[in-house]
């Protein structure tokens, strides 16, 4: 089976985009890679940590008593 990639825009205060650059340009790969890399972890990150985005219910409607 073929893997696909999708398109995901992000816009950054110009400070991280910097950052990021900088980080890219020191590992010898383009931004966007070096930000997928980083999206990907931080996702797995999660999950190894319990996060569980399956539940049709999501933070804001399970705290929706305290925004009351």
């Amino acid at each position: 089976m073929e893997l696909m990639s999708k398109r995901v825009q992000v816009t950054v205060p110009d400070r991280l985009a910097e950052e990021l650059e900088k980080w890219a340009d020191y590992d010898g790969r383009p931004v966007s890679n070096l930000c997928a890399y980083l999206l990907e972890r931080a996702v797995n990150d999660a999950k190894r940590e319990g996060a569980d985005w399956s539940t049709q219910q999501n933070r804001r409607t399970q705290n929706r008593s305290f925004d009351q």
